[in-house]
């Protein structure tokens, strides 16, 4: 027997927003955060997703991030800047040196966004992801190292890559490694613990529909077999409609340190319903 239990995203959403701000983090920001972690689950790698909260949950418990720092631009130019993380919540801090990449990019054609004083943030496909809506091209670099890149295709949804998707519950694999002749270097792009954040609009390449149509043409043939660390439109939207229709699969165990935290910070627990 299967000790998964399906949980409705709205019923997840509300009490990962509770328990947060339970801790001292604003309720928008709270509830952003929710919104980071459970696009994984309708992505198809939960074990990114709301599973991690107990932890997200034992970190800011723990003062590792302070709640209330929204990160604070520093040097900056027409289509450059440094985000100083402020050590807030990584996620976040690195959702805001997106948008900052994004808007940078409507102006110059291009925004490049270097992220300083920033904890351990986890897989960058969420951020890449919304980048790529723009429309955009979408590039992250990351420690460990985590790339992600995401670019927006005609079904609405973006084709997406992150290297830690190569090591999530789809495919048991460990992520690659910088290549050999690169990792000397990687520390010079990226700054130790920090990110780059690359945006680029497609309409100061060429047209939307014209780059549309190369996206296609690089995707015939991956549907049904993406490859490791590939998210393409047609399963995310598969995805996202089996977690609306059905909720989402959460582990028993997870459900229990959920219970116990929300006994512990005064908030209402999941439901026999939410089942």
């Amino acid at each position: 027997m299967s000790d998964l239990i399906r949980v409705r995203l709205d019923d997840l959403r509300r009490l990962t927003t509770d328990l947060v701000a339970g801790l001292g983090v604003t309720p928008p920001r709270a509830a952003a955060l929710a919104t980071h972690l459970l696009w994984f689950d309708a992505a198809g790698a939960s074990s990114f997703g709301i599973a991690t909260l107990p932890r997200w949950l034992e970190r800011i418990d723990g003062r590792e991030f302070d709640p209330l720092a929204e990160g604070k631009v520093m040097t900056e130019r027409n289509g450059t800047a440094v985000l100083d993380g402020q050590n807030g919540l990584p996620p976040l801090i690195l959702e805001r040196a997106a948008g900052l990449a994004v808007e940078k990019a409507r102006d110059a054609g291009l925004g490049l966004v270097r992220v300083v004083h920033v904890g351990p943030t986890g897989p960058a496909a969420v951020v890449a992801a919304e980048m790529a809506i723009g429309p955009m091209s979408a590039f992250l670099v990351g420690p460990g190292p985590s790339w992600s890149l995401a670019m927006p295709a005609e079904e609405g949804l973006p084709v997406v890559y992150d290297s830690a998707l190569e090591g999530s519950d789809k495919t048991r694999q460990a992520p690659p490694a910088w290549p050999d002749g690169l990792a000397p270097w990687s520390a010079v792009l990226v700054p130790e613990g920090g990110w780059l954040v690359a945006a680029v609009a497609v309409a100061a390449w060429e047209p939307l529909a014209a780059f549309h149509a190369r996206v296609k043409s690089a995707m015939r043939g991956l549907e049904g077999d993406p490859g490791p660390g590939q998210l393409l439109p047609a399963d995310w939207e598969g995805h996202r409609r089996e977690v609306r229709e059905h909720g989402v699969p959460l582990p028993a165990a997870v459900r229990k340190e959920l219970v116990t935290w929300a006994e512990r910070l005064g908030v209402a627990p999941l439901t026999p319903d939410s089942r």
